[in-house]
């Protein structure tokens, strides 16, 4: 299960990464930049995600909170990630975007639904590219960064509210770290 929560957070975020080209429906990655993000580099966009460490934004009594656990750092398109197992199914991730604003996020045909998140504006995603069983928070940090969190309540369900409960919760519990 673990192995497919990868895959469609990979995918989540490449589709999301690309910006919208023309009317071609060619999609364009939304940076050409493909070396890892690391400390250095994550020092070059806002100041707020320079020291931040994903799994460090979501403590084990939060986790314990919205049914995740054991938390996995990675990387994933450039962006610092982290990913947690759901207790049962589904997961989340949070990737720290230092090069990539929230408005950059191509969520095309999908409902971005306006939130706030502790002191930081953003939005959220029911369902992105018809994943019933998905839900993304985006946190803007500033013009040229962001925070994306992934919910899934599992491939198996068609829960869309669980998951954007999911994602909505563990946004606050973030955005809270990073004021």
């Amino acid at each position: 299960m673990k192995h497919a929560r990868i895959a469609i957070v990979g995918l989540a975020l490449l589709a999301t990464a690309c910006t919208s080209g023309a009317t071609t429906g060619e999609a364009k990655p939304g940076s050409t930049d493909a070396s890892p993000t690391s400390a250095s580099s994550a020092a070059a966009g806002d100041p707020k995600l320079a020291s931040a460490k994903p799994c460090e934004l979501i403590s084990a009594t939060e986790a314990t909170d919205i049914g995740i656990k054991s938390p996995t750092p990675d990387q994933s398109l450039g962006a610092e990630t982290c990913e947690w197992d759901g207790v049962g199914t589904g997961g989340l991730t949070v990737a720290l975007e230092t090069k990539q604003g929230a408005d950059s996020f191509n969520y095309e045909g999908a409902v971005k639904t306006p939130s706030k998140f502790g002191a930081y504006d953003g939005f959220t995603v029911a369902a992105p590219d018809k994943a019933v069983y998905t839900c993304h928070a985006v946190i803007s940090i500033s013009s040229s960064s962001s925070v994306q969190i992934i919910a899934s309540a599992g491939a198996a369900t068609t829960d869309t509210a669980k998951a954007c409960e999911m994602a909505k919760k563990s946004a606050d519990f973030v955005a809270g770290k990073l004021s």
